[in-house]
């Protein structure tokens, strides 16, 4: 067991080279790689889901069966375009040698019901809209099945061979990783107008396409300053870490392989497409792939990526007993773990970088962060999870302490600076003394309930039923009072009418003015 698992890489001129130089056996001419594609068995099973029932009513039958365009579609990844592609098969002694591998599947009825030559471009175009396309999740979903029977036939991802934590073999990990794929136009609009002539011009525009950045550009940017401890000078500089933002214009897909050591021994297991406004981005797509496949392969022990995943997506993997292997995503900030204090030491615990690091003080009054050494990577199984474990090894001056286990992927605590220690010095909590038992009373009998007195009842006629209601308030001692309505708040409220006697008098012009008495005539 070595001193240090996660300690710092071997320089590349110091790295032992393991794989041999590729020699001419191991080259593969491209009439060679034309055979195996015809020969490969899994094509024609993966054919078999494009085989469609009749209909009532059937129609003309298609020129080539499904499986020819499957053919097509690996060829032109060695040809490297459709249009290189269809001529190759207009050849007679390349389309010769697809009839020998469809009669060395499918039997030589098969073989001589098809064409003289090979499909053209225009035929391949209308058979991928019509054909591949409408059927894709159905070919993915094939497609990862039967990678994976090949790649346990490789003896890839064995479930039966001896297992080591803290040194995986490469056969036993899948290796994932986000490629952008270029667009096979550069425009970006479907019309453009010349400014001299005015005339408009139509352009091929490719939907899945957009800007992408390649090439590891730093997705934070972000240098705050932090009153944690600086960083040690294992730690890579910020001007290092600034690479040039590539951005091109294409398609991103996740792909994920497994792979032993020698040439032409991988073997690609899934794949999906990006979009470009997909939540959580190539993280969150790469993470569901990677657990479609831990789900499926029980020999597979871990995963290679590089820093797109972050503490989020390790946690996942680490809670299914998996590892996670790759590089410390940039922006990252020491955070404090605790403080172990053993009475003649203390040593206070932070994390930087992916580990565990000791701040020490220097003579200066600054502090650095010094990392320690992982001894034994312990991984232990519950019901429904798992828990990882780094095993320490801290060196003291005092003499050497307890070794301390360590969780991982819960390394990150919320609180960026160590609790305060509480007063051992405090004095302990007043007690209640005990009861005297001379003043203790006996507790007073209960008061003893009337004896009730049994009366033989004649027959009577039932009562009818009363309802609960009227039962409760029969039976009520008091009348029950109406509930009244909730008092209304003060802005709800009526105003109060003004007194008689504060009431404004009225002014003198306003009052009725007595009016002058008429004399009545006297009648005789």
């Amino acid at each position: 067991m070595p001193d240090d698992l996660f300690g710092d890489r071997v320089p590349r001129a110091a790295r032992k080279k393991t794989a041999r130089r590729a020699s001419e056996t191991d080259l593969r001419t491209v009439s060679q790689r034309i055979t195996d594609v015809a020969r490969f068995e899994d094509l024609y099973r993966l054919a078999e889901t494009l085989t469609s029932a009749p209909g009532p009513r059937r129609g003309r039958p298609p020129h080539y069966p499904p499986y020819v365009y499957l053919l097509f579609l690996a060829l032109r990844g060695i040809h490297g375009s459709a249009r290189y592609c269809a001529g190759d098969l207009q050849d007679p002694s390349v389309w010769t040698t697809i009839r020998g591998g469809v009669a060395h599947h499918l039997g030589a009825d098969e073989a001589a019901r098809l064409p003289e030559t090979g499909p053209s471009r225009h035929q391949w175009q209308h058979a991928q809209r019509t054909l591949l396309i409408p059927r894709l999740e159905e070919l993915g979903e094939t497609f990862a099945d039967l990678a994976l029977a090949q790649a346990l036939r490789q003896g890839l991802l064995p479930a039966d061979a001896r297992r080591s934590w803290s040194s995986p073999q490469r056969h036993q990990l899948i290796a994932g990783d986000g490629t952008v794929t270029r667009s096979p136009t550069l425009a970006t609009t479907p019309y453009s107008v010349d400014p001299t002539t005015g005339e408009i011009r139509r352009h091929r525009v490719d939907p899945a396409s957009s800007w992408q950045k390649e090439g590891g550009a730093d997705r934070t940017g972000n240098n705050r300053h932090s009153t944690t401890p600086a960083r040690t000078a294992t730690d890579t500089d910020t001007e290092d870490n600034k690479n040039e933002e590539a951005m091109v214009l294409g398609s991103k897909f996740v792909v994920f392989s497994t792979r032993h050591r020698g040439y032409f021994r991988r073997v690609f297991l899934r794949y999906a497409h990006v979009p470009h406004n997909q939540p959580g981005g190539e993280a969150s797509v790469a993470l569901d792939l990677a657990c479609a496949i831990l789900d499926a392969a029980d020999g597979c022990m871990g995963v290679l990526y590089d820093g797109a995943l972050r503490g989020m997506h390790r946690d996942v993997i680490a809670r299914r007993g998996r590892l996670l292997i790759n590089k410390q995503h940039k922006g990252a900030t020491p955070r404090y773990i605790r403080t172990l204090d053993f009475g003649h030491c203390r040593h206070e615990l932070w994390s930087n970088s992916g580990r565990v690091h000791e701040r020490a003080f220097l003579d200066d009054g600054t502090s650095t962060l010094i990392p320690l050494s992982v001894g034994k990577l312990e991984r232990r199984a519950n019901t429904h999870t798992h828990r990882w474990y780094h095993l320490l090894a801290i060196p003291c001056p005092r003499g050497p302490p307890p070794t301390p286990r360590i969780r991982r992927h819960h390394q990150h605590h919320r609180r960026t600076r160590p609790r305060p220690k509480r007063h051992r010095d405090r004095l302990p909590p007043r007690r209640k003394p005990p009861p005297d038992p001379r003043q203790h009373r006996r507790p007073p009998e209960p008061l003893r309930r009337p004896r009730r007195h049994r009366s033989r009842l004649l027959p009577t006629r039932p009562l009818p039923v009363e309802p609960p209601h009227d039962r409760l308030r029969r039976r009520s001692p008091k009348p029950r009072r109406p509930r009244l309505p909730p008092r209304p708040k003060r802005d709800q409220r009526s105003p109060l009418r003004r007194r008689p006697h504060l009431r404004r008098r009225p002014h003198r012009d306003s009052r009725p003015q007595p009016q002058p008495t008429r004399a009545l005539p006297i009648m005789n």
